[in-house]
């Protein structure tokens, strides 16, 4: 079912109505072409519409409602003959493992409580898994 001016999702409702009305030409092209999952496609036509209004210098609110709140992103990393867990902008690890799969672990508990992305890496330095915990 296409969405309308008359028929959209609630978290387009504090768009104004030039970019909501964008933003569901978007997600309605977004879904006849099965590129997204509903799920993903709100947020993503949301997004491509405020892109759009900001490169026409039309107003664009910002609601704390619209917003992505999560944390830094966190990595699992080599140092070493160790594993490091760090995140994102630090300077320095947070904690030092001797094995990957107790970094791993520790990543993943912190990950989920602070709602925030973890990306753990190989040995070689390439990404081997990211993995979203956000709420």
């Amino acid at each position: 079912m296409p969405y309308t001016k008359d028929n959209y999702p609630n978290t387009m409702k504090n768009l104004n109505e030039e970019v909501r009305e964008k933003a569901i030409e978007i997600l309605n092209a977004l879904l006849n072409d099965n590129r997204l999952k509903e799920s993903l496609a709100i947020p993503t036509a949301i997004s491509r519409a405020r892109d759009w209004a900001k490169n026409k210098d039309k107003d664009v609110s910002e609601t704390e409602t619209d917003q992505k709140n999560h944390g830094k992103d966190l990595y699992v990393l080599p140092k070493d003959n160790e594993w490091a867990v760090k995140y994102e902008g630090a300077d320095k690890s947070s904690f030092v493992f001797n094995t990957k799969e107790e970094a791993v672990e520790k990543a993943k508990e912190i990950a989920k409580e602070n709602s925030t992305n973890l990306i753990i890496y190989r040995k070689t330095g390439s990404i081997q898994k990211k993995h979203s915990y956000n709420r």
